[in-house]
């Protein structure tokens, strides 16, 4: 790369007609035509080095390579010159910011204005912009019924949770009620929208406000109802909605304003994480295999899907925390933890192979436990394993039929686990019983667990033991094989 931007700047005319490289040497003269014509304080100058590796793991002559260049060129000879690179993470930022382009929105909104009335707030602060307006409900019900995709709320973090919680019940009720329909704008928090531009036009006829590339980062609750009223052709033409409208492109700040406008229904910590970058990945990567990965709840209820393909991300973390790192007693009884203090240790960029894998296995031993005598036979202890057990016999079940604890392997032989798990019958079907065997004998051979079954299974030395037994059983039988 500085070889080539020595060619393009500095080496003479007749070397350049030296080289065998047409299309490079036609498409420097012409460079050197527009530095000529327009003087080079006129130019900005973008270098960027394009690869598939990590940015964060760079070398150090990397490094030093690339000031080298921005001491050769970054020196007030061109009005700016940058040279940056280019990783994997950095390509699959742009991959998502060009897709959220092909869904962008725009549209044009009716506000409610009176010129006599201060029926428009504008806020400036910095380089941020604010407008605050009523608009008619039919309005915003039209934006939603208009992009049936949900491209309206892709910066949204929950999809519409539908009619079963009581508050979209009384955002319902209030909207068709026309005894009640003028309370709206009283008793709803309105929707937060943000957009790339905004333009208030209060043209006292039509007055209405341009938006442009558009999303409802809160109110997905609040729009939808009104939308599906407005379908059922029950919505009252009185209502309006409080609507804040912020002009931004920082996606952080717009990351902030999602976090903190989201407080009308209950927020959970899963919700909050629903669209970190991780978890879009992880969407992606579960799609290469044909699995769908719930990062927000409800997220697929209007689609018609294979619910055997679907994965919710709470309950991949589950599988991954019992599975993968050792402690089903976490993944049963403390999954609070995967949005909390375990969440970067759970979801930390690795292959997603290892989080298919656990989430078939956890789900296989459940199906195997559910349909087994011991679930509904008369020893209690059984049943208890059985109802509350899933996730230490998914543990168990994973080290007997892969017979190690090493997640860290080639990728290609990850893929032939997938393909194993997915096969039927099952090829785990034979470990299955064994495995609650080895679980019973553990709980019914510590003084430790006697007499309170539940609590054994929420006991951290629980996964120590299950460890030990295991390693026990692979020493003896590298024992029997040496012999």
């Amino acid at each position: 790369l500085h070889n080539g931007l020595r060619w393009l700047f500095q080496r003479l005319r007749k070397e350049l007609d030296t080289l065998s490289n047409k299309a490079l040497r036609d498409k420097i003269l012409e460079f050197r035509g527009v530095l000529s014509n327009l003087g080079p304080s006129n130019i900005r100058i973008f270098v960027r080095f394009i690869t598939n590796g990590q940015t964060k793991e760079i070398s150090d002559e990397f490094r030093q390579e690339i000031m080298a260049i921005r001491s050769d060129y970054d020196n007030d000879t061109f009005e700016t010159f940058s040279i940056e690179a280019v990783g994997c993470d950095e390509l699959n930022e742009l991959s998502k910011v060009q897709e959220r382009q092909t869904r962008r929105v725009d549209a044009d909104l009716k506000v409610r204005y009176d010129a006599n009335n201060p029926s428009l707030i504008k806020y400036y602060a910095q380089d941020l912009k604010g407008f605050v307006c009523s608009v008619p409900a039919t309005e915003i019900a039209r934006l939603v019924n208009e992009n049936r995709d949900g491209a309206v709320f892709d910066m949204n973090i929950r999809r519409f949770l539908g009619m079963r919680g009581s508050v979209n019940k009384d955002i319902q009720n209030t909207c068709t009620n026309i005894e009640l329909s003028y309370e709206f704008w009283f008793l709803n928090n309105g929707i937060t929208v943000v957009c790339d531009h905004f333009d208030p036009v209060t043209d006292p006829d039509n007055p209405h406000v341009k938006l442009r590339n558009l999303q409802i980062v809160n109110g997905c609750q609040t729009a939808t109802t009104l939308a599906l009223a407005q379908i059922s052709g029950k919505l009252a033409p009185d209502v309006r909605v409080l609507t804040r409208i912020y002009e931004t492109q920082d996606r952080n700040l717009i990351d902030r304003i999602v976090l903190t406008t989201n407080n009308q229904n209950q927020i959970s910590s899963r919700d909050l994480r629903a669209n970190d970058p991780v978890q879009m990945d992880m969407e992606d990567g579960f799609k290469i295999y044909g699995y769908l990965y719930e990062r927000k709840p409800r997220q697929f209820d209007d689609s018609k899907i294979d619910v055997t393909r679907l994965f919710t991300n709470e309950a991949v973390a589950q599988s991954y925390l019992s599975i993968v790192l050792k402690t089903p007693s976490d993944g049963r009884a403390r999954k609070y933890k995967v949005w909390g203090e375990l969440h970067s240790k759970i979801f930390w960029g690795g292959p997603v192979e290892p989080y298919i894998i656990a989430s078939l296995l956890n789900r296989r031993a459940s199906e195997w436990l559910r349909r087994s005598a011991y679930a509904t036979g008369q020893i209690d202890s059984d049943r208890m394993i059985a109802k509350r057990g899933g996730f230490h016999i998914a543990r168990i079940v994973a080290y007997l039929w892969r017979g190690n604890d090493e997640w860290k392997i080639d990728r290609s032989t990850l893929q032939e686990q997938i393909k194993e798990l997915e096969k039927e019958p099952p090829v785990l079907i034979k470990y299955f019983d064994k495995a609650f065997k080895i679980l019973k004998e553990i709980i019914s051979g510590s003084d430790a667990y006697d007499g309170d079954l539940d609590r054994a299974l929420k006991s951290a030395s629980l996964d120590r033991d299950i460890d030990r037994s295991l390693y026990q059983i692979e020493k003896k039988s590298s024992f029997l094989i040496s012999k």
